[in-house]
């Protein structure tokens, strides 16, 4: 089987669709299934120095934010596809990928699978504040998205978040998983993390790792950091990451008066660093209802760092309260209370860790079985949907001809 991942954004992006695709297109090619290519925006001054097959073609970056934008030159990537003999196409965005993979698709007569991973409205609405410019793109959106021969949902709230915005169609989920493997921490980084920051012994560390943005509840965060604090209550929290609000946080932290014990450790690259965070950390906290299947709270899982989460939010689907994780209400007090009950219980504690790390873990590789049967099912739906059409063609053309006659 030949699959071409299509996606708006790609490393060096960081954010959770480019991610989600460059794990995609690994997991694929490393796991022996068959020839894969990723077709994705090209970056500025960045090499595709990859271990699979990358078609970047050129874009020009949005106004806000780190995205791209770009058309393909779209007879060059044909005759590369062709060549591939591609038999399945994987859009993971609305806005540039799925309307390449119709027209790929009209070429190349193979299906394609649409992933929805993020509540794109948010973006669509920085991107357009004028209300009816907005209704024209959304309509534009979940037209294209319906042209999909099926779309895959990381979370039952994901796509019940697409049919609230307006598309009707049927959805099947297909969660995301982590490139991360468990291991032991690495003595050496968890040092070098503990004189970075002076992290004491002994004391709770929390961990956010995302971009820095409003949208992602930050504000609930300082709003619990800052009543812990009040109470007395002894703790240390990092936050990993870079954003476009990254000031804003950073001011807001000063003025709760929490700078001792909050540090901004920014962007990290390196995977091997960034799983010493987690590894060091006692507890993740993600409070957005922004996220539908955040690949952070696995990462942190692979480490038995066990996470904080809003009660009914797409990303608690994976977590159960109290066994392998902890679900709190959209109100700091409640969240605060939550955190000083976690650590009053330090074995219990310990025991969610260990549920986190065997239950909420998923690694890449392991999924991809299931994309795979996923993949297959689709393309053979297509080539009966295909072989029907051809047959009630030709009925339709032996009945003209009688008629004719």
């Amino acid at each position: 089987m030949n699959i071409a991942i299509i996606t708006d954004s790609f490393p060096p992006m960081i954010d959770g669709v480019g991610r989600c695709a460059y794990a995609y297109t690994k997991a694929l090619h490393e796991g022996g299934y068959g020839q894969c290519i990723a077709v994705a925006p090209k970056m500025p001054q960045v090499k595709d120095d990859y271990p699979f097959n990358v078609y970047s073609f050129r874009s020009l970056k949005f106004p806000y934010g780190d995205y791209r934008a770009g058309y393909p030159f779209m007879p060059s990537l044909i005759k590369k596809l062709k060549a591939m003999d591609i038999d399945i196409l994987h859009a993971h965005s609305p806005f540039i990928s799925m309307p390449i993979a119709n027209k790929l698709r009209r070429k190349l007569k193979v299906p394609i699978v649409f992933t929805q991973h993020t509540k794109w409205d948010y973006d669509l609405e920085t991107a357009l504040p004028l209300k009816p410019l907005r209704r024209i793109a959304e309509h534009y959106i979940h037209w294209s998205i319906g042209k999909a021969d099926e779309v895959w949902a990381v979370s039952q709230g994901a796509g019940e978040h697409l049919n609230v915005r307006g598309y009707n169609g049927d959805f099947t989920v297909m969660p995301n998983g982590t490139d991360y493997e468990k291991c032991e921490p690495n003595p050496e980084m968890q040092k070098r993390i503990n004189e970075r920051f002076d992290l004491p012994d002994g004391v709770p560390v929390l961990l956010f790792v995302g971009r820095m943005m409003w949208y992602k509840n930050i504000g609930m965060i300082l709003d619990t950091l800052e009543l812990l604090k009040k109470t007395d209550f002894d703790f240390r929290m990092l936050f990993v990451g870079d954003g476009e609000h990254m000031d804003e946080i950073k001011d807001a932290t000063t003025e709760k008066g929490l700078d001792d014990v909050v540090s901004f450790v920014g962007r990290i690259d390196d995977r091997e660093e960034l799983m010493s965070y987690y590894e060091r950390a006692d507890l993740f906290l993600l409070m957005s209802i922004y996220d539908n299947a955040p690949v952070v709270v696995l990462e942190a899982a692979a480490s038995a760092c066990p996470a904080l989460v809003l009660r009914g939010s797409a990303t608690s689907e994976v977590i159960e309260d109290g066994v392998n994780g902890y679900h709190v209400g959209e109100d700091p007090g409640e969240a605060a209370d939550a955190i000083r009950m976690i650590f009053s219980d330090l074995k219990r504690h310990e025991e969610v860790s260990r549920a986190a790390a065997e239950q909420v873990y998923i690694p890449w590789d392991r999924l991809m079985v299931r994309v795979v049967e996923g993949y297959e099912r689709v393309i053979d739906d297509y080539k009966k949907n295909q072989k029907e059409k051809k047959s009630r063609r030709k009925g339709k053309q032996e009945l003209s001809s009688l008629v004719a006659d």
